[in-house]
């Protein structure tokens, strides 16, 4: 019988004016030399504000897509430092990620947008310079330190936002999957080798809560409010530690095949995501009313539902992204063995609702 393993974050720090503390929790790790990889975004936001609370930080140029050669770059620059921050957006994130797994040195995150769950986790995905998955890199622990002010993440554009709703309402239902493919194939074990706990459960089924509560709320808040700051905390810390001591399923699968077609790659993540979380649930999981709601509840946060919109109802296009996103190591954790064909109807049936 498998561990059960939950994994997490040594530090989670959110509100607004977060970012304004981080001088703070570096001396708690230890303090600096600090190697800072940072998108041009984050850089002309906050760029100022990390220069005084980090005056001999040195800030590290990212370059768009966290491939194995800009992972290998940005290593490379890190000189002396002993803590390595990731300030941005996901592929940022997940470079210096990945830049802390080549120098074995603990790493520290502040995003600056909500828009999926990378932050908390202590993987990094990495992709090819044609903006396909590639694979992923794993590091010792979880980050040190995850520090979110809500005042940066609220200044965004809410596309981000609700890409970040999208990636975390796939893990009740691919929790749900990793458990059926563990009774099924034997699978099912988190990205730690062990079996989801009692508490992983209990924080899928509150992050849900929330998101339907408050997804909307969140979406048309002009500050962070109650409302926002639950939101925010269920995309990033709830989502990041469900998926990593849950598990991932067909939803999470789906995205790799999504990755290699030309007419979905300026989709985010959790836009992909919440496509693949409703073709998980036509695939035989969900009833047609539970698709429905899902469905429309991603309509009005102005996520995708369908593929027809984009262009992709040829035959040849479904068979490529599903033959694809069934080569990816959790497409397992489902309630039944599924092949192509299977993901086809099931894509092409979102198209016919």
């Amino acid at each position: 019988m498998a561990l059960r393993i939950l994994g997490a974050p040594q530090r989670y720090v959110q509100g607004p004016g977060a970012i304004d503390t981080l001088a703070e929790e570096v001396a708690r790790l230890g303090g600096g030399p600090v190697a800072v990889v940072i998108d041009p975004v984050a850089r002309e936001l906050l760029g100022e504000r990390i220069a005084r609370a980090l005056p001999d930080a040195r800030l590290l140029a990212f370059g768009g897509e966290c491939t194995g050669a800009e992972i290998e770059a940005r290593a490379a620059e890190i000189g002396e430092a002993r803590l390595i921050l990731g300030i941005g957006g996901g592929k940022a994130i997940d470079t210096a990620k990945g830049a802390a797994i080549l120098r074995d040195l603990p790493v520290g995150i502040v995003p600056t947008i909500a828009s999926n769950d990378s932050p908390t986790s202590h993987i990094a995905v990495v992709y090819t310079a044609d903006h396909a998955v590639e694979g992923v890199r794993h590091m010792r622990a979880n980050p040190s330190l995850v520090l979110v002010d809500t005042a940066v993440i609220a200044s965004a554009p809410r596309r981000f936002l609700a890409a970040g709703i999208g990636d975390a309402m796939s893990k009740p239902y691919e929790l749900a999957g990793a458990l059926a493919g563990a009774r099924f194939s034997g699978g099912g074990l988190n990205f730690f080798g062990g079996t989801p706990t009692e508490l992983t459960k209990a924080i899928v089924g509150r992050a849900r809560e929330i998101l339907l509560a408050d997804g909307e709320a969140a979406m048309t808040a002009r500050e962070p409010d109650a409302a926002f700051e639950r939101v925010v905390e269920a995309s990033i810390l709830l989502s990041g530690l469900a998926f990593e001591s849950g598990g991932l399923s067909i939803a999470h699968s789906m995205v790799r095949g999504f990755s290699v077609m030309p007419q979905l790659a300026h989709l985010l993540h959790g836009e992909m995501v919440a496509l693949g979380t409703l073709t998980q649930l036509a695939a035989g999981q969900g009833s047609a009313q539970e698709i429905a709601e899902l469905a429309g509840f991603f309509r009005r946060i102005n996520l995708p539902v369908s593929f027809a919109a984009f262009g992709l109802s040829e035959e040849a296009d479904l068979r490529r992204m599903a033959e694809v996103s069934l080569t990816a190591p959790y497409a397992g954790n489902y309630m039944r063995r599924l092949g192509p064909d299977d993901l086809v109807e099931a894509m092409r049936s979102l198209d016919r609702m």
